[in-house]
């Protein structure tokens, strides 16, 4: 498991890379839509970092979400809402993390047979201690391919 720390700010999270055999990230150059702050995104939104996704660098504090048909770095395919209370700590937070991003939720935003590429790798960024205090309890899982951007979303077609 790679960590990609953010740099600190307020309602900013750090990101962890998952490295499962599907999942890893490449720069986007797609045209932004929307600017969003990383804990602002949505299942469904494609976007764009302006830099390398890759373990233990900085994860962005903010990002271009663009339409899906458009090139693009990564794609959100699950947002999870821890519940409330005190900080569980960081090891319980990504160990949610891990089983949330690799479980249920992937599958059924992909489907259960895809075709995604070999150089597909899952993401996601959670809440610190100083989020939590301001109200952060989301995890986003994404997904992002280290050939570089992509086009067209990964989501499984509905029936």
């Amino acid at each position: 498991m790679s960590r990609l720390p953010r740099t600190p700010r307020s309602r900013a999270v750090h990101g962890v890379a998952l490295m499962f055999a599907l999942f890893l990230g490449a720069p986007g150059t797609g045209q932004a839509f929307a600017a969003a702050d990383t804990d602002d995104i949505e299942v469904g939104d494609c976007f764009n970092t302006g830099a390398e996704i890759k373990a233990e660098a900085p994860a962005p504090l903010s990002v271009d979400i663009v339409p899906c048909e458009e090139p693009h770095q990564s794609e959100v395919f699950a947002v999870v809402t821890l519940p409330g209370g005190p900080y569980p700590g960081e090891t319980k937070v990504i160990a949610t993390a891990d089983e949330k991003c690799r479980g249920r939720e992937l599958f059924d935003y992909i489907g259960a047979d895809p075709e995604l590429p070999d150089t597909m790798r899952g993401y996601y960024y959670y809440p610190r201690p100083d989020n939590w205090a301001d109200g952060d309890r989301e995890i986003s899982c994404f997904l992002a391919d280290s050939a570089g951007p992509s086009t067209g979303s990964v989501r499984a077609a509905t029936s």
